[in-house]
């Protein structure tokens, strides 16, 4: 267009300057009258005489984009006209003035060129092709029509491309037009183009070389998305933040954040205490100690006034509703019940057939329904349909490819039950390489066991497989059994016996007929004799024994050449003599429960009545007629041989004791010892002996220094030589700290210190012993109350409250008082922290307190 104004202006100056005449050519007025014969004649005689010129051809131009022609002999009539229009403006004057009077000027000359030009733009939209509209766009100079051709051009060309489907072509179009309108539409397409043939496997792989190739384009945070799904089945907490550190600028990444939050969800949460006021509950915060913003109608406490779910249930308008601690409402359904399962999420019974599992942050995304749910760990739920139960992700990326009976999971291991048969898996069996990447499951076994914790033994009929505790493979499913022993491996097949190391390498070439194991012990069997390794296996066993049976991790019986003996750990032999049997000593005393094993003392005796005693390592420690044995304790044995009593420790060494008439029961550290119709107390860990003087069994009050001794009934403390230091003038006495008593004196219960023989506190009614970590307090009531002391005798809750109540929560001890004012129907609850400083205090009507008071 601005070609055309250029002209007209060009034109315009040369008009100035030589005037204008309006006479046409003579063949013009033939064209005029459609009597083109004799136009064509006219013409053909001046493009005989003179081809070049001016006139001539543009008459050339004319005729060509005559009507009759339509537009089919445009581009010949638009030759013409072009060299007119370069032709014109290079006249000199006299020629321009000579023209004019026949009727060609430039006005004339602008007009054909429209006429031309628009001949030119309906050839093209009769075409509506993008080559036919470039062509006009392309060779024609004033463009009468150009924004009419660029716009249909550019549309039949984003047409075109779309039609094409292809990423070339999309990206052709918008490289090429830059400007259009449909550029951008275009980029989008290219984008989706790009994306569906980046992804279209699927693959893992794919979507993380698209988000490293395009972070920029939408499509890459729905690639991120993809990607976090697929790396959730089988995935640990490592795996989510490595993800979060490689898309960080993705908004999966705030998605997996909150994954990794919700982990610990329930470590989080805070506790609350819950108390009615003027109709509504109010929340207080442990963790913030401070009062919570909101408040409900009606709320179901878990403990009394405690709320320590992980949420709130408020009954409105006849319905339950739940809600975080925060006051956010976990979901909009009426609530028959809720579970924590745990990672941020609960399953929600809404009187529906299905259940609904929802995340704490992320319910929007995370939200599914089953008739049920289970958690299986934190990053794996389990979730029954109709066809059974589907092992899923935290996020609710599907796993397997068929659902199963039952789902559980022990150590590392998944179990998968379908009908009588079993499967199992390790998580990095789940991992995904592709989205629709699901596992099929080998259902091979029919039973279970655990070898020491450490290894998996699958049953499958008569064959077995052996998996460690983190289901990698040690012995691949064979028609054989196995058994673990210490380091070593027993494998019995087709009736032979091999002794495998760690590496699965037979220790021995010969194969072996049978073995035992028991407690630690190993006996193989070869041709009929047995051997016995007490500590490892070093060489080739050394078969001798006839039959053996093992008792434990020290005493083996076995008989060799009709000769009895007993096999102790140590190496140590001894033979049975004729007539002779044996028995192993245990203590049936409850101190000694967890250490029973510790105790080793075996006892040969024959019909004479002669006995002789052996420690663990087969070591005789003692013997002689008509012997009575009593194991104290691992290292102490009493003796009563002829009316002495003696002592003794596990190598057969005398503790002498002058006197001794009985020993007791061990306890709290002390054997009692009755001399004289009087306790004392042997100290077994440095073996000294607190002289008689008690009329029962002496109490440890401070370990290893002071004693509770009985005089006339009543009690009193001494040292560990006898000396009294406190006088036997106590109803009880309890330990309150090192130099400090709680003691009950003629009915009345004080606090005292033990070496001033002065009260720190009196005329106490009761107390109860609250432990918290290494310290101590004690709740007391007193006549105006209760009250709390720390274990140094202070007072840091006075002694004002009608109930006081120690509560432990996250580490933290609190205490929970109530003190009634009758005389105006009112209550006043407080607060209070471990060292007795006012969190809280509150007053409330009687009628809300009854409410909210604890039975």
């Amino acid at each position: 267009m601005r070609q055309l104004l250029y002209f007209l202006f060009t034109i315009s100056v040369i008009l100035i300057f030589s005037g204008c005449a309006y006479q046409v050519l003579t063949a013009d007025k033939f064209l005029e009258k459609n009597e083109l014969g004799k136009a064509k004649k006219r013409i053909d005689k001046a493009v005989e005489k003179e081809p070049e010129d001016i006139a001539t051809q543009f008459m050339l131009a004319k005729y060509y984009s005559h009507p009759v022609w339509s537009y089919d002999a445009v581009d010949s009539a638009h030759l013409y006209i072009q060299s007119v229009s370069d032709t014109f403006p290079k006249l000199k004057i006299e020629a321009v003035d000579k023209l004019a009077k026949k009727g060609l000027d430039s006005l004339v000359i602008v007009e054909q060129t429209i006429i031309i030009d628009s001949l030119a733009y309906e050839k093209a939209s009769s075409i509506n092709t993008e080559e036919a509209y470039n062509a006009y766009l392309n060779n024609y100079q004033f463009l009468i029509y150009e924004e009419q051709a660029i716009e249909l051009r550019n549309q039949v060309a984003y047409e075109d491309a779309i039609a094409q489907n292809t990423t070339q072509a999309v990206s052709d179009f918008f490289k090429k037009y830059p400007d259009a309108p449909q550029a951008q539409k275009a980029r989008n397409v290219f984008e989706t183009l790009y994306y569906e043939k980046k992804t279209q496997n699927k693959a893992l792989s794919e979507y993380i070389e698209y988000v490293e190739e395009r972070p920029q384009t939408n499509f890459a945070n729905e690639a991120t998305i993809i990607i976090l799904n697929m790396i959730s089945a089988g995935a640990k907490a490592s795996d989510y933040q490595n993800f979060i550190n490689q898309y960080d600028q993705f908004e999966a990444s705030k998605k997996a954040q909150l994954v990794l939050e919700g982990l610990d969800y329930e470590e989080d949460v805070t506790e609350l205490l819950t108390h009615k006021k003027d109709s509504l509950y109010y929340f207080y915060n442990l963790d913030e100690e401070s009062l919570m913003p909101f408040q409900f109608d009606q709320v179901s406490t878990d403990s009394c006034t405690f709320i320590k779910e992980p949420f709130i249930l408020s009954q409105q308008n006849n319905a339950t509703y739940a809600y975080l601690k925060n006051g956010e409402k976990i979901i909009d359904l009426k609530i028959k019940s809720i579970d924590y399962l745990g990672s941020g999420f609960f399953k929600i019974n809404d009187y529906g057939r299905e259940n609904n599992l929802i995340h704490y942050s992320l319910n929007d995304e995370l939200q599914q329904l089953a008739l049920d749910f289970k958690k299986l760990d934190k990053l794996h739920f389990a979730k029954k349909m109709e066809d059974g139960w589907h092992l899923i992700s935290i996020l609710g990326e599907p796993i397997l490819k068929q659902p199963v009976d039952s789902i559980w999971k022990e150590e590392d291991i998944f179990f998968f039950k379908k009908g009588n048969d079993m499967a199992v898996a390790a998580s990095e069996d789940f991992k995904k390489l592709a989205k629709d990447d699901l596992k099929s499951l080998s259902f091979l076994y029919d039973d279970y066991e655990w070898l020491e914790e450490q290894y998996l033994r699958l049953y499958s009929d008569d064959y077995e497989t052996i998996l460690d505790f983190k289901a990698q493979l040690v012995f691949p499913l064979e028609k054989a059994s196995y058994n673990f022993f210490n380091d070593f491996w027993i494998k019995e097949k087709d009736g032979d016996i091999s002794v495998l190391d760690e590496n699965k390498n037979p220790l021995f070439e010969e194969k072996l007929d049978d073995y035992q194991l028991k407690s630690g012990i190993l006996a193989l069997k070869k041709d009929s004799l047995w051997s016995i390794f007490n500590n490892g296996l070093n060489g080739f066993p050394k078969l001798q024994y006839d039959s053996i049976r093992i008792f434990n991790n020290w005493l083996t019986y076995a008989i060799q050449n009709s000769a009895e003996y007993l096999l102790f750990q140590s190496g140590q032999k001894v033979r049975l003599e004729e007539e002779e049997s044996y028995r192993i000593l245990k203590n049936y005393n409850v101190a000694f429960s967890d250490i029973a094993d510790q105790i080793r003392f075996v006892e040969i005796s024959n019909e004479e009545g002669y006995f002789k005693l052996y420690n663990g390592f087969g070591r005789k420690v003692k013997e002689g007629e008509k012997l009575d044995i009593n194991i104290l304790t691992p290292q102490l044995i009493q003796v009563h041989q002829s009316k002495k009593k003696q002592l003794i420790d596990s190598a057969g060494n005398e503790i002498k004791i002058e006197n001794v008439e009985a020993f007791g029961a061990y306890q709290n550290g002390l054997i009692p010892i009755l001399q004289d119709k009087k306790f004392g107390a042997l100290i077994v860990d440095s073996l000294k002996i607190i002289p008689a003087h008690s009329q029962s069994k002496l109490e440890i009050f401070l370990k290893d220094s002071l004693y509770i001794f009985k005089e006339d009934n009543l009690l009193g403390i001494s040292d560990v030589s006898a000396e009294i230091l406190l006088n036997a003038d106590f109803e009880s006495i309890e330990f309150f700290n090192d130099s400090t008593a709680i003691v009950e004196e003629e009915g009345g219960i004080g606090i005292l210190n033990i070496h001033q023989n002065e009260y720190l506190h009196e005329n106490i009614d009761t107390y109860e012993k609250v432990d918290f970590g290494d310290k101590v307090y004690f709740i007391v009531r007193k006549e105006a109350g209760y009250g709390v002391i720390n274990q140094i005798g202070e007072e840091i809750i006075p002694f004002i409250f009608n109930e006081l109540s120690a509560h432990e929560s996250k580490g933290k001890l609190y205490w929970l008082a109530e003190r009634r004012l009758s005389e105006i129907n009112y209550i006043v609850i407080a607060y209070f922290d471990q060292n007795g400083r006012v969190l809280f205090k509150e007053g409330l009507n009687f009628d809300d307190y009854l409410e909210t008071a604890c039975d």
